[in-house]
C-alpha cells in the first residue's frame, strides 16, 4: 500500500500549523477577527494567553444576519408563539408561561449565578495559605469570551451585535470575570460560567471580576469596573440572557487550550523517544519504513516516519541505514522504545480527529431554540427547539486527548526508568551519577516519574462515564465536557512534568555516553600504541603482536567498562584491569612463554594506571565533554532540543553531592549557580509550553531539514 506524504506527516504538521499561527497571532502579525466561521485553536490560545484582542468583523452580511436573527424571533413572539426561555420557564419548568419577557432573562441569571466564589479568591494577597482557586484561570475565561462571541455572531441566537461587542470590551478593557471553577455539567450548555460572564456585562454588584495582570491586578465587582472604564451596562433583550449562556463555549475553549498543549507534548513525545534510544545506544532498525509500510497505520507510519528523521545523522544508534548483525547484549531494543510508533500511533489519530471536533465546535452555533431566518421573508422565520448545546462532541474529544496523554505518559515513565536503572541502560551509571563519589544522582527523578504517572493514570478515566440525571430529570444525559476539559488540562500539565524530567534526564545520560564513548576512543589509541607510551607497553612483544593483542582485547575492555556500571567510573577501572589479565595471559602464554610473572605483575600495575590517568583526565571532576561535542553526535532532532536545554535555559550536567546548594552551603563552598535536581526540572517545565521551547525546538529542525 502506498501512503501518501499527507498522511506521513498529518499530526506534525497539525501541531507546527498551531504553533506557527499562535506565534503570528501573538506578533499581532495578523489581526484576529471574529466572524462566527473562522475560528481556531491557536487565536484561541493568542487571546486567551497573551492578551491579543479580537474583534468583531464588519461585514455588513453578519450586521444584517444579526439582526434578521433578533426581527424573526419579535416577529415568532407578536404571533403569540410559545417560545422556550423567552415566555415559558426554564429546563423542567418549561410547562410555565409568562409576559415578563425581559424579566425572564434576569430570572434565568439570577438562578445560575450559583457558583461558589470565596474571599481569598475576591482577595488573593489575603491568601497566604495558598488555599486553591475556586475560579477559573483568566486565561480560561478570556477564552470562553471569544468562543462566544464568535458563537453568537452566527444569527441563530436572536443576539443583537451591540451585546456581543459588550463581550469583546471586556478584553479591551482587560476585564475578567471571575467564573467559579464548578458547577457546570455542559448540558443545557455551560449555563453556570456563561451567566457570570453575562452578569459581567450587565454590571451584576455581585459577580467580580479582575483588572489587569500581574501584580497590577485588582479585583472588583463588576459594576465599578464597567464605571471605571467607562463602559455601559449591557441591557438583555428577550432571549440574549439565554442565547449568551445556554452553548458550549466555556467547554470548548477551555478544551483547545488543553489540546493545544496536548498536540505539542505528543509531538515531543516522538522526539523523546529519538533521544532515549540514543542514550541507550539502541538499535533503532524499527523505525525502518518496510516495517510500517506492511501495517499501514497512519499515525504509526507517521510516528515511525518522525522518530526517524529525528535521529538522522545520530552516531549514538545503530540500524538506521543497515541492519546489525553482530555483538554481544540486546539483539533487539525493549518495548519502550521499539514498539513506540506502534504505542503513540493510534492516539496521533485520535488527537486529529479531537482537533477537528473542537475547530468544527468553535465555529458552530450552540444554543436552544435556535432561529432559523428566512432572508428573502421574515415573517416566514421560525424558532426550533433542539439540543445543540449538548457538548459531547468536546467530551469526546477530551477523553480521547486524556487517554492518548495516559498512554504516552507510560511510554515515557517506562524510558526514563530504562535510562536511570543500571540494569537497562546499556552501560550508562546507576541513577546517572557522573561523579567519581558515590552518589544517586537522578534516584529523586525515578521516583517521582511513578508518582506523575499513578497520577496520570487515575486522571484517564473516562469523564462520560459519570454522566448523572440533573434539573427535575429534564437533563438527563448531559455532556460533562467542562470537567472532561479541566482533566485534560490537569493531566497535560503532569505530561509536561514528565516531559520536563525526559528531558533532563537524556540530556545528563546523553552526555555520559559521549564521554564514555570519548573514554573508550582514547583508550584504544593507547591500547595499539606500540611505543614505550602504550598500554601494553613492558610485555617484550613486537609490534605485530601488540596490534594482534589490542585487536582481541579491546572488546574486553569495551564490555567490561560498560559492565561495571553500578557505582561510579573510578570502579569501572578496577573492573578493566581484572578483566584484561586473563586473556593477556593467555596470549603471553603462547606467544612468550618464557616471560617471568613479575613482567605480568608490572604490565598490571602500568596498565591500571594508564586506564586510571586516562578516565581522570576524561571525567568529573576535571572537565568533561563539551556540549559542542555530545551534540554534534545526536540526531538532527534530538540536537535542536539538547542544545536548547544546555545553551539556552543554561541547565547544566548535574554531578550529584558537589551541585547541591545545601552541601556547599555547609561546607563553606560557593552556591552561585548551585540548585536542587528539582530547580533545574523546573526551568525546563517552565520553558516547556509557557515558554517557546518547542517552537523554537521544532522550528530549527524543520529550518535545517529544509536546507
Amino acid at each position: 500500500m502506498t501512503v501518501t506524504r499527507h498522511n506521513q506527516s498529518a499530526h506534525m504538521s497539525a501541531t507546527l500549523h498551531l504553533l506557527r499561527r499562535a506565534r503570528e497571532l501573538k506578533n499581532k502579525q495578523e489581526n484576529i477577527v471574529l466572524d462566527g466561521n473562522n475560528l481556531d485553536i491557536s487565536t484561541i490560545v493568542s487571546v486567551a494567553r497573551h492578551g491579543v484582542e479580537p474583534t468583531i468583523s464588519d461585514d455588513e452580511a453578519i450586521a444584517k444576519r444579526l439582526d434578521l436573527s433578533v426581527q424573526t424571533l419579535a416577529d415568532n413572539i407578536a404571533q403569540e408563539c410559545v417560545i422556550y426561555g423567552v415566555n415559558t420557564g426554564f429546563g423542567g419548568s418549561a410547562d410555565t408561561r409568562t409576559k415578563e419577557l425581559v424579566k425572564l432573562q434576569t430570572h434565568l441569571l439570577q438562578f445560575i449565578q450559583s457558583g461558589i466564589v470565596t474571599s481569598a479568591d475576591k482577595n488573593p494577597a489575603s491568601n497566604s495559605e495558598r488555599q486553591p482557586s475556586h475560579v477559573m484561570p483568566p486565561a480560561w475565561a478570556r477564552a470562553a469570551i471569544v468562543a462566544r462571541t464568535n458563537q453568537n455572531l452566527r444569527g441563530h441566537s436572536a443576539i443583537r451585535k451591540s451585546v456581543l461587542s459588550s463581550l469583546i470590551d471586556l478584553l479591551k478593557n482587560d476585564i475578567t470575570p471571575l467564573i467559579p471553577l464548578r458547577g457546570t455539567i455542559s448540558a443545557s450548555g455551560d449555563l453556570m460560567p456563561m451567566a457570570y460572564i453575562a452578569g459581567a456585562i450587565m454590571g451584576n454588584p455581585d459577580v467580580f471580576v479582575q483588572m489587569g495582570k500581574g501584580a497590577d491586578a485588582k479585583i472588583m465587582p463588576s459594576s465599578e469596573a464597567l464605571k471605571i472604564t467607562g463602559l455601559a451596562p449591557s441591557g438583555l433583550g428577550p432571549k440574549e440572557a439565554l442565547g449568551l449562556i445556554n452553548g458550549t463555549a466555556p467547554s470548548v475553549a477551555v478544551a483547545s487550550l488543553a489540546l493545544y498543549d496536548t498536540q505539542q507534548l505528543a509531538l515531543l513525545s516522538q522526539m523523546l523517544t529519538a533521544f532515549s534510544s540514543e542514550c541507550l545506544a539502541g538499535n533503532v532498525e524499527w523505525t525502518q519504513p518496510f516495517i510500517h509500510d506492511v501495517r499501514p497505520h497512519p499515525g504509526q507510519i507517521e510516528a515511525a516516519n518522525n522518530i526517524r528523521r529525528f535521529l538522522k545523522g545520530s552516531k549514538y544508534v545503530v540500524g538506521l541505514e543497515s541492519q546489525r548483525k553482530f555483538g554481544e547484549g540486546l539483539c533487539q531494543d525493549r518495548y519502550s522504545t521499539r514498539t513506540a510508533p506502534q504505542w503513540v500511533g493510534p492516539y496521533l489519530e485520535d488527537l486529529l480527529l479531537a482537533q477537528q471536533q473542537l475547530e468544527t465546535e468553535l465555529n458552530s452555533t450552540s444554543d436552544n431554540p435556535l432561529v432559523d431566518t428566512n432572508p428573502e421573508s421574515p415573517t416566514c422565520g421560525q424558532v426550533l427547539n433542539g439540543g445543540n448545546f449538548q457538548a459531547t462532541a468536546v467530551t469526546s474529544a477530551m477523553d480521547k486527548a486524556r487517554l492518548a496523554i495516559q498512554m504516552i505518559g507510560r511510554m515515557l515513565w517506562s524510558q526514563v526508568t530504562e535510562i536511570i536503572n543500571p540494569a537497562t541502560n546499556n552501560g550508562l551509571e546507576a541513577n546517572l551519577n557522573a561523579s567519581a563519589v558515590e552518589g544517586f544522582t537522578m534516584k529523586g527523578i525515578d521516583i517521582n516519574m511513578s508518582a506523575y504517572m499513578s497520577e496520570l493514570a487515575a486522571l484517564a478515566h473516562p469523564v462520560s462515564a459519570h454522566v448523572m440525571s440533573a434539573e427535575m430529570h429534564n437533563q438527563g444525559i448531559n455532556s460533562l465536557a467542562l470537567i472532561s476539559a479541566r482533566r485534560t488540562m490537569e493531566a497535560a500539565d503532569i505530561l509536561a512534568h514528565m516531559s520536563a524530567c525526559h528531558i533532563y534526564v537524556c540530556c545528563q545520560a546523553a552526555e555520559i555516553r559521549a564521554n564514555h564513548k570519548r573514554f573508550l576512543s582514547t583508550l584504544r589509541t593507547k591500547v595499539e600504541d606500540a611505543s614505550e607510551f602504550g598500554a601494553l607497553h613492558g610485555l617484550g612483544l613486537s609490534a605485530e603482536q601488540i596490534e594482534a593483542l589490542s585487536k582481541s582485547l579491546f572488546p574486553i575492555i569495551e564490555k567490561n567498562w560498560y559492565k561495571a556500571n553500578t557505582n561510579t567510573w573510578k570502579d569501572r577501572v578496577v573492573s578493566v584491569a581484572e578483566a584484561v589479565m586473563s586473556p593477556v595471559s593467555d596470549f603471553m602464554a603462547a606467544n612468550k612463554p618464557e616471560c617471568p610473572a613479575s613482567t605480568i605483575i608490572a604490565f598490571k600495575k602500568n596498565f591500571h594506571s594508564i586506564v586510571s590517568a586516562t578516565a581522570d583526565a576524561m571525567y568529573y571532576p576535571n572537565p568533561t565533554i563539551s556540549s559542542e561535542d555530545v551534540a554534534s553526535q545526536l540526531g538532527d532532532g534530538t540536537s535542536q532540543l539538547y542544545n536548547f536545554v544546555r545553551t539556552k535555559l543554561n541547565v547544566p550536567a548535574h554531578y550529584g553531592i558537589m551541585d547541591d546548594p545545601l552541601y556547599n552551603h555547609q561546607n563553606g563552598l560557593p552556591t552561585e549557580g548551585k540548585k536542587t535536581i528539582g530547580g533545574w526540572v523546573g526551568i525546563v517545565y517552565e520553558n516547556l509550553l509557557e515558554g517557546d521551547m518547542m517552537d523554537k525546538v521544532l522550528e530549527n529542525w524543520v529550518h535545517e531539514k529544509a536546507e
